[in-house]
């Protein structure tokens, strides 16, 4: 066997395309000592797949068992839990849900305490009275808020001094 067919067969193994019959030929082609320098890692390779020294080691199949018997477990222990949250979520909306409808169906069927806009009394007969009491709440808010600005305005000069 050539080394461009040793090269193609090698291509193919890499690629997971080649038969039995052809990973054995290049096993033998590797375990022989006329083996080129540039494919001496190849050689190392194969060496070590097919070493028949290379056993499985004992209690393996167990461990390997017991480590997917415990994924399994964790599992189904996370989609419990995930179906636990999902139902718990469901059930608050529900709730809620029935609380806002019992607090509007409520509120539409009570008897309105709130007096008519037509039944409203004026508080003073007199215009000018109207007019000064109003002056006077609008001076009042007028002073509080002037009062509130200063004291804003005091903070940021001694800031900027």
């Amino acid at each position: 066997m050539t080394t461009d067919e040793i090269r193609l067969k090698l291509e193919r193994f890499y690629e997971a395309q080649t038969t039995k019959d052809e990973e054995e030929q290049l096993k033998n082609f590797f375990q022989g000592n006329d083996v080129p320098e540039d494919l001496e890692a190849d050689r190392l390779l194969f060496t070590q797949l097919f070493d028949p020294a290379n056993s499985v080691p004992e209690g393996l199949e167990q461990r390997l068992t017991h480590d997917i018997e415990c994924w399994n477990t964790v599992e189904k222990t996370t989609n419990r839990r995930a179906r636990t949250m999902s139902l718990r979520w469901i059930t608050g909306m529900a709730a809620g849900l029935l609380v806002l409808l019992s607090m509007g169906t409520w509120l539409n069927h009570r008897e309105s305490t709130a007096t008519p806009l037509s039944e409203t009394v004026e508080t003073y007969d007199n215009p000018k009275d109207a007019a000064g009491e109003t002056e006077r709440a609008l001076t009042k808010f007028s002073m509080a808020l002037n009062k509130g600005i200063d004291k804003i305005n005091n903070k940021e000069t001694k800031k900027l001094q």
